[in-house]
């Protein structure tokens, strides 16, 4: 694998639909990959791209599982790369349009391209989808 390649990349699509379930499974899986040593990523699109904004894990908390802005922290804390589809994030698919923006990311999430997730995915790479 080369330097910029994953182990594990998470693709996560679904915002608040499903008030958060999806993206706390998304989150605790690229933990538990982590943990285990695993270079892992988390590529934030479509309606997944609302979990890169300030204040969007407000209150979520699915039974049996820490919030989700804990295992966002972790995540990150743990050395992962939470990476959010440009073109989605400005124009497409959030469902909170008016909140998106380079400049309204959580610190430390990168707003990227496709060409960039294409890259970090190599033969051995596993690919998630949540």
């Amino acid at each position: 694998m080369s330097s910029n390649s994953v182990g594990t990349m998470i693709v996560l699509t679904t915002g608040k639909v499903d008030r958060g379930t999806r993206a706390t499974l998304a989150f605790s899986w690229g933990c538990a990959a982590l943990a285990m040593g695993k270079k892992a990523a988390i590529y934030l699109t479509m309606d997944g791209t609302i979990w890169a904004t300030p204040g969007a894990t407000r209150g979520v908390v699915v039974a049996g599982f820490e919030p989700l802005q804990d295992y966002i922290e972790q995540f990150k804390a743990l050395g992962g790369e939470i990476l959010v589809c440009g073109p989605c994030s400005e124009y497409y698919c959030n469902l909170e349009r008016s909140s998106v923006g380079g400049e309204s990311l959580i610190p430390g999430i990168e707003l990227v391209g496709l060409a960039t997730i294409v890259s970090r995915i190599e033969a051995q790479s596993n690919v998630i989808t949540f």
